[in-house]
């Protein structure tokens, strides 16, 4: 198991210098941590699905790619770099994706609580009770 993990760290390893990417930059595309990077291109952390998959899309292979001839110790053919004025535009655009998704689930958990709020029984005897004339109110 240690070994397929370190193969597969020597592979995201490879994949992120062929596109010119500093484990920095690519921790920031990721949205995984700088150190979290560095322990999965050295084989120390058993990385999850999710973040396995997170990782493959980042780099441009798909999840069969990225795992294909690892047993066998078999070299994936890394895509040439692109220059890095594309890297830095490609990282912003995805930081900004990354913000506007988050900003997106925080508007529709509001819109969610919000919709509960408002549909509760005791929000609706609430506003009941102070429709009804004469409740409570001294004249």
């Amino acid at each position: 198991m240690r070994n397929l993990l370190i193969q597969l760290g020597k592979r995201v390893q490879e994949l992120r210098a062929a596109k010119d990417w500093s484990q920095e930059e690519f921790a920031h595309v990721s949205g995984l941590h700088r150190t979290y990077i560095g322990q999965i291109e050295r084989g120390e952390k058993n990385i999850s699905f999710g973040n396995l998959s997170k990782v493959s899309s980042v780099l441009g292979v798909t999840l069969s790619e990225l795992l294909s001839g690892l047993e066998a110790g078999e070299k994936l053919v890394a895509e040439p770099s692109r220059g890095s004025k594309d890297s830095g535009q490609e990282m912003k655009v995805q930081k900004l994706v990354r913000q506007m998704r988050v900003q997106q689930e925080a508007a529709e958990r509001a819109i969610t609580s919000l919709e509960q709020l408002v549909c509760s029984p005791a929000a609706k005897a609430s506003t009941a009770r102070r429709r009804k004339p004469g409740s409570g109110k001294s004249e």
